[in-house]
Formats: C-alpha cells, structure tokens, sequence
C-alpha cells in the first residue's frame, strides 16, 4: 500500500538539478535479517549486460530507440526525437558511469521486462523495487501518451502472488526518478518466481518513454531453518532393523547432538550427525523409555549470514 511520496534534490553533473521522488511502502524491508538478493544496475558504461529472456523489445545500439526497441546507456540524448527527451547525464545514484535502461513503449500495451528468479524460501517476506522516470518533457507532444506500469509477480506455473498498479508515470519539468515498489510472501512450493513489468500505455507515438534503473529483489525475513528429523522410536535389540537411533538433517555448517535420560544426564553427545546412537551409556545397554534429544545447528540463512538453531524432542528407546 503506497503512503505518500518522499521528495529529496540530487545534483547533476551539467550544474542543473533533478529530483528523486519515493514511492513509500506500508514497509520498506529493514532489520538485520533483510538482504539484497538480486541489484540490477544495468552495468558500467563500459560493460552492457545481456538482457536475453528478459525483454520482448528488440536491442539497438542507437542512442534515441524507436517504439517496442531499448537501449542500455549512462546518458539519454535530450536531442533525440526533436529535442522532447530530458537529458540525463547519469543514473538515479548519481554515478556519470553507472548505465540504465531506456526503453521506449511499443504500440501496444504489454510486458516488456521480466525477471526469473529461483531458489526463494517458502513463508518468508520479499520486496522487489526499482526505479523510473518519464523522460518525456512536458509541452513537446500535442497528444503525448505516458508510461503507466503495474508490477506483477507470480509463480513459474502461474499462481498469482501480488499485482501492483504503480499508475501513470507523469511528465515533469526537471528528471525525476521515483522508486516504486511491492511486497510478497513466497509459498511452500518448489519452483521460481517471475516477476513482469508491464506497460499499460495504449500507444508509442510521441511520449511513452521511459527509464529504469536498480531493480533489486530484498529478502525481508530470514528463510526458515532445515527440520531436523528424527524417529519417534528406535529399538536397539541386534536384529539390525532400527539398532540405532538416526538423525538427519539437510544442509548444516556444524552440529552437536545430545541425549538425555529422564534425570537429565547425558547419556551420549556428538558433533557429527552422521554418527548414530546405539542406546548404550558408557558401554552398558540404557533401560527402555523415554529419552529427550537435543540438536544445536549452524545453518546458512544467505550468502553472508549463518544463524544458530536449537531444536529439541523426544524417542523412545524400545527393547
């Protein structure tokens, strides 16, 4: 849900101004736990990433794209189609070197950006954003038409997660760059995510075009950690069926493992899962019952994040 707008001056390198303008969230993803997954930037000036399977338009090396084409630059040429472009010496960070992408509309409505995205966690928080711009200056088209996007985001198999009119983008007397952005909770399913960029704007023609610039894709909430499985019971009686007592855990840094009897006395501990207990303290058989099993595990939450967890149940030690 949009609040309100957040507006803030940038210097531009040709001594005029342009303004930065913020979508704001009903949250904008904070915190410790809250890491960016995905930053497209667009490159340097002297580097241009491919955008193969990402975009229906046709790639041009010219600097003033026609209609359904784009272009990935640092600059926008004001002179292009008769001088009605704002000129853009640099990107939305203000770096002269730092590309973006300019695309202008094609004569129909429709996606023309999308993204695939593979390995999200089920039940946890997502925020994708980007930022635009109208490059179109106002007074230059007897019937301009104006960018209007929505963001869409659905499974690969086409469960729809979340929708987000952002509207018209409109034309403005200096360059203003706004961000704009929606949330998502990923469901328990294995497959990716696409996210779309669609342009609802009916016509080329003068106007409908547009720049974008750092799309990133934030992880809000931590994934979950791995279950950690383990029998209800095992029965350590030498028919080599269910002798010992198995742990098993997915994906993990480090591990110890503990076993309890019902006074609360160690009665076998391991940092290595892969070993198992054969129901036995100290060489002698432990009697039948309950026992309480404690595991504490690192776990990879992200690329620069690794977590603690402790989790905890019960077996029965049958004889």
């Amino acid at each position: 849900m949009v609040l309100g707008w957040v507006w803030r001056w940038c210097p531009l390198w040709i001594g005029l101004f342009c303004l930065v303008n913020v979508h704001i969230l009903a949250q904008w993803c904070t915190g410790p736990t809250a890491e960016v997954l995905i930053r497209e930037s667009f490159g340097m000036s002297n580097w241009t990433p491919s955008l193969n399977g990402r975009t229906s338009y046709q790639f041009v090396t010219k600097s003033c794209p026609d209609n359904g084409e784009y272009v990935i630059v640092s600059t926008s040429d004001r002179t292009c189609f008769n001088s009605v472009w704002h000129g853009l010496t640099q990107d939305h960070t203000g770096d002269p070197r730092g590309n973006m992408l300019i695309v202008n509309g094609s004569n129909e409505p429709g996606e023309f950006y999308r993204q695939t995205i593979p390995g999200l966690c089920g039940g946890t928080n997502y925020e994708f954003s980007a930022w635009g711009i109208n490059l179109l200056q106002p007074g230059n088209c007897n019937e301009s038409s104006q960018p209007n996007l929505t963001i869409q985001i659905a499974t690969q198999s086409g469960q729809l997660l979340r929708t987000l009119d952002v509207g018209t983008i409109p034309e403005t007397v200096k360059p203003v760059w706004r961000r704009f952005g929606v949330s998502f909770t990923m469901p328990d399913v294995d497959e990716p995510v696409v996210v779309k960029l669609i342009n609802n704007a009916e016509a080329g023609g003068c106007g409908n075009d547009l720049a974008i610039d750092d799309i990133e894709l934030v992880r809000c909430s931590s994934c979950p950690p791995e279950p950690v499985i383990v029998p209800d019971a095992f029965t350590p009686n030498g028919d080599e069926h269910n002798d010992q007592l198995a742990i098993y855990l997915a994906t993990y840094v480090s591990a110890r493992v503990q076993i309890f009897d019902r006074w609360g006395t160690v009665v076998y501990a391991a940092d290595d899962l892969t070993e198992q207990w054969d129901g036995t303290y100290r060489g002698a058989p432990c009697p039948a019952g309950k026992y309480i099993w404690e595991v504490t595990y690192e776990a990879v939450d992200s690329p620069t994040i690794t977590s603690t967890y402790v989790r905890s149940g019960s077996v029965l030690l049958l004889r």
